[in-house]
């Protein structure tokens, strides 16, 4: 039984007046639509991708002694980041969602800043162009600029040389000896050659920052513990990045610190992501090389939207406090996203402003207008709608406990570097406190005075006290500063699924995997998903094997007293 206003009987589509049913935004949830001219300020731009690239001799020295066969040389001191960089551009070029205005380009610095003309204009070569004075470089930005046309290139047309620069790129800075790094010239540089069209930059950085603009102090002695930027540099240049309809993103490679709640800034509020690789080597740290690698791969391969703008609705009588995640809030319901992609999360803490009386249930719909890597501008609309109750027994048996979880992250995130850590560690125990409190006064039969919780948010205090041992909130100084910052900017945009794992990861069972599993149909291949076992000793058999996933890694816990049987087959 539908029961909508008169408006929904007619199809906009057939013309006809009919069965609801048949209209998408009454079957579904979300829905998807072709925006018209009245959404846009100016025509779609193409994808833009400007690559960032850390030359300096930091960056040399993540690098080893090996041979490459994809592009038939030998690298005798490879830089290794740089080197997976280009081998897996080189084989995504395909795939990095856009159409045939697609445009690219790089930029490389160390103490100076390297420019690469990559148009058709020199023989099917590329050209490098230096700028080695940046002293004072802010008032003469206009004047070191090449021409962009040579510098942002179009995909399709510039694809041989495009191809041909990333085979000889890790060969030209194989010997480089320049230690710094001139982070925040370039970061201004990409600002002047994408104000136009907006776009993505992506940095690749090794170390901390150290020539003006944006130059950040190396630490002397212990790590800072407050998690506060140290210069509002990155900040300033990331609201001009949103205005611009710029996004920064950051994949940091450093062996030492990096000030990364500084530099994160940068992406903070132009909607852009970081990823953190410590102690990346290509030889002394393999695993980093392997989760480098295969986060720029998604990275690289992932669907994206230009252009975006996100807005919250909900009845009156409720009131948005707060947005969680990177973008700029540019009105109370209204959030400025310069790109937005699939591994993208937000959170929006609501207020009940007056009485909810008068409803039987409220509804909230999230509206994103963007643009599609294909140049089409879209609407996708998300609808919920959720019953109302002035019984607090009711609210509780159907609470959703992860979003729960997901929505006091941020918000002990965000007190975290306003406040304290100890603040956000006391927020998370009050929380679990007033859960059971509530619950127990509210529960007339319950007599006895007993602990009761109910079924739906039974493991709240489980998960806040994952929380507070998680490596974001967890009390001490074994932490380093830049490790925590990293994992408390998780808590504010990773998805819900993603973040759980992080405090309370997914344990399985593998050396049962054959007897106890559920078997899955993967095209012509059988899977088995064995069932998640508890994160408690108890559960843990000395002859068995387990696979710990905490999202950012997976672990092999092999039991002493395993099979030797097991260990040969497996």
């Amino acid at each position: 039984l539908y029961i909508v206003p008169q408006e929904f009987l007619f199809d906009p589509v057939s013309k006809t007046y009919g069965d609801p049913s048949r209209r998408p935004e009454v079957r579904f949830g979300t829905v998807e639509y072709t925006a018209t001219s009245d959404y846009m300020a100016r025509p779609p731009q193409p994808a833009m991708y400007l690559f960032l690239l850390d030359v300096s001799h930091n960056a040399v020295q993540t690098g080893q002694f090996t041979v490459n066969f994809r592009f038939s040389y030998l690298l005798k001191k490879c830089l290794g980041y740089l080197q997976s960089f280009c081998e897996i551009l080189f084989e995504n070029l395909s795939s990095l969602p856009g159409d045939a205005r697609t445009k690219i380009g790089f930029l490389t610095y160390d103490s100076r800043i390297h420019f690469y003309d990559l148009s058709d204009r020199h023989n099917g070569t590329f050209r490098i162009m230096i700028v080695p004075d940046l002293e004072n470089i802010e008032s003469k930005l206009d004047e070191v600029l090449p021409v962009p046309d040579g510098i942002m290139v179009n995909l399709s047309e510039c694809r041989t040389i495009i191809e041909s620069f990333l085979d000889q790129l890790p060969k030209v800075y194989q010997n480089n000896h320049e230690t710094d790094s001139a982070l925040g010239t370039s970061l201004l540089i990409a600002e002047k050659l994408l104000h136009q069209t907006g776009g993505r930059i992506t940095v690749f950085q090794t170390r901390l920052p150290n020539i003006n603009p944006g130059a950040l102090n190396e630490q002397t002695g212990k790590e800072p513990t407050v998690l506060t930027p140290t210069s509002d540099f990155y900040k300033k240049l990331s609201l001009d990045y949103a205005s611009q309809q710029i996004a920064c993103d950051l994949f940091l490679l450093n062996s030492h610190y990096i000030d990364l709640t500084t530099l994160s800034c940068i992406s903070k509020y132009s909607g852009g992501e970081v990823k953190y690789y410590p102690n990346f080597h290509a030889t002394h740290s393999p695993d980093q090389v392997e989760r480098f690698e295969n986060d720029l791969r998604r990275y690289l391969q992932r669907k994206i939207g230009f252009e975006a703008v996100m807005r919250l609705r909900s009845p009156p009588a409720l009131s948005i406090q707060t947005f969680y995640g990177n973008g700029f809030v540019r009105s109370v319901d209204l959030l400025v996203l310069p790109n937005i992609n699939p591994d993208a999360a937000f959170g929006m803490q609501v207020a009940i402003e007056d009485s909810l009386a008068q409803y039987k249930s409220v509804t909230f719909q999230v509206a994103l207008l963007y643009t599609s890597s294909k140049g089409e501008r879209r609407i996708r609309v998300h609808t919920l709608s959720l019953p109302v109750s002035a019984a607090l027994k009711d609210i509780c048996s159907n609470a959703d406990q992860e979003a729960m979880v997901a929505l006091i992250a941020k918000m002990a995130a965000d007190r975290s570097t306003t406040s304290s850590i100890q603040e956000a560690r006391e927020g998370m125990t009050n929380v679990a406190c007033d859960v059971i409190k509530a619950t127990m006064s509210n529960d007339s039969s319950n007599r006895t005075g007993s602990l009761y919780v109910p079924h739906a948010i039974r493991l709240l205090p489980l998960y806040m006290l994952s929380m507070i041992k998680s490596t974001a909130f967890r009390a001490g100084s074994s932490i380093k500063a830049d490790e925590r910052a990293y994992y408390i900017d998780l808590c504010k945009t990773l998805p819900t699924k993603y973040l759980m794992k992080i405090f309370y990861p997914d344990l399985y069972p593998i050396h049962t995997i054959e007897d106890q599993s559920r078997i899955v149909q993967d095209g012509e291949d059988e899977l088995y998903i064995p069932a998640r076992a508890h994160l408690s000793f108890q559960y843990i058999d000395a002859h068995g094997a387990y696979i710990l996933d905490t999202n950012e890694y997976i672990y092999i816990y092999i039991g002493r007293a395993i099979s030797d049987h097991f260990v040969q087959s497996v």
